[in-house]
């Protein structure tokens, strides 16, 4: 969202941020102004809580949907009305210093405190209301099975039939979320409809516009008439710009042409810090690899391996490297499977190994398996054997690379933050009609 509100602003546009109060120096970096989230959905970045003190039940043991149950609880339905709340601080000083202007709300996927007016709580409404799709898309459909599930899509008259009826389990599954939700919006005073909760992101906004490319996301006869893609992640320059390439990069990463051998990357993400799940095995499972230069990032700066870890000589580590630096010089990255890194990857056509069963990722894994550019290993500590057969089969294969160019083909058509202002516009121009 940082890097939409910048190019917004560089586009002419001008951009208020509502946030955690721990993002207020990033977000005026760009040059937006800052409204903070107070009370309960006042967060921050993840790496810096304390689950076990936050969420003494354990959330952190959890996987798959109970995780995605919990969190959407104690993370998203328990922060609607403090959203909702400083939404509408932020509504009321812009419709106070822009008298007449149009004002847009524009959130990530999973704000729910922007359908609380959309529900009827009171309060001011905005001329039009844009979800920025930044993780693989949740609505459940009659064509795939529900979200959480990592089950690939299936059209047939007995997919359906299977999706029919795990999308059912999934509703009941998720009840405790969607009993938070309501008890949430009625906190403020809306209306709640019968609609299921992930639904009701997609339904309630006057646009949806998911980040990615439509080939890599499942086909949906059933999706609702406010859903739009936009290619991929707009690129931002500022972390790229201020970071400083090691001393090795020359040698391995632009000079691999002229000795062939293969860049494989490994990064696990800014979240996932158990080095036991990728960096570990891989370094493993292709120490031996006198064709193969392996490029490890720990996902976030000042961090280290532990001193017993041994490191293979031909394999360089770095606490942080820009994806964008890295992923264009790479025949295979391995990751843990978060969206980011995902749309990083097909950004630069670049082919994925995917590891992960947390959070998004074993859809992002399986959205990748099914579109033909990544193995899914679909498991979280990936065994030496399975890296190492997995990286042959991509470096072997040509199939996985072809698809990732295609994909970036795709992806380079798009103008992701020129598709924003188009549905800006167009809403624009019909609030002007009403």
């Amino acid at each position: 969202m940082l890097a939409i509100a910048e190019q917004l602003i560089t586009r002419g546009y001008d951009v208020c941020f509502v946030s955690g109060s721990g993002y207020r120096q990033q977000v005026e970096e760009t040059g937006a102004s800052f409204v903070s989230v107070e009370g309960y959905g006042d967060f921050y970045d993840l790496t810096s809580w304390d689950l076990d003190a936050d969420w003494p039940e354990g959330e952190k043991h959890l996987e798959g949907p109970a995780c995605f149950n919990h969190d959407l609880i104690h993370i998203f339905c328990k922060s609607l009305p403090s959203q909702h709340e400083a939404i509408q601080r932020a509504l009321k000083a812009l419709r106070s210093e822009h008298p007449g202007r149009p004002i847009f709300v524009m959130t990530e996927s999973l704000n729910f405190g922007a359908l609380a007016t959309r529900l009827g709580a009171p309060g001011i409404r905005p001329d039009g209301f844009i979800a920025i799709g930044l993780n693989p898309i949740l609505l459940t459909s009659r064509d795939h099975s529900p979200f959480g599930s990592g089950m690939l899509p299936d059209r047939t008259p007995e997919g359906r039939e299977r999706n029919k009826i795990a999308n059912a389990a999934q509703k009941q599954f998720f009840a405790p979320s969607q009993t938070a939700y309501t008890e949430a919006l009625r906190s403020v005073g809306a209306k709640p409809e019968n609609t299921f909760l992930l639904d009701s992101l997609y339904s309630l906004p006057d646009r949806f516009i998911q980040m990615c490319a439509p080939s890599v996301e499942y086909h949906r006869g059933d999706a609702p008439g406010t859903l739009r893609f936009a290619g991929g992640y707009p690129a931002t320059q500022r972390t790229k710009s201020n970071w400083e390439k090691p001393s090795w990069w020359d040698e391995v990463v632009i000079k691999k042409n002229a000795n062939s051998k293969k860049v494989v990357f490994v990064c696990q993400g800014t979240v996932a810090m158990d080095f036991n799940q990728l960096v570990i095995p891989t370094m493993s499972a292709l120490q031996n690899r006198s064709d193969i230069d392996l490029v490890i990032a720990l996902g976030r700066p000042g961090i280290s391996l532990p001193t017993d870890v041994s490191i293979p000589s031909n394999c360089r580590v770095e606490d942080f490297i820009p994806y964008d630096s890295i992923l264009p010089h790479v025949d295979v990255f391995i990751t843990t499977g978060g969206y980011g890194s995902f749309q990083r990857a097909l950004n630069n056509g670049t082919p994925l190994i995917m590891a992960g069963t947390t959070e998004e990722k074993p859809e992002s894994a399986a959205r990748a398996e099914w579109a033909g550019v990544a193995v899914n290993l679909r498991t979280t500590y990936p065994s030496v054997k399975q890296l190492s057969h997995a990286v042959d089969e991509v470096l072997e294969n040509d199939k996985f690379k072809k698809r990732a160019l295609e994909i970036q083909a795709e992806i380079a058509q798009y103008d992701p933050v020129g598709v924003i202002i188009e549905n800006l516009e167009e809403l624009a121009k019909r609030k002007g009609r009403d």
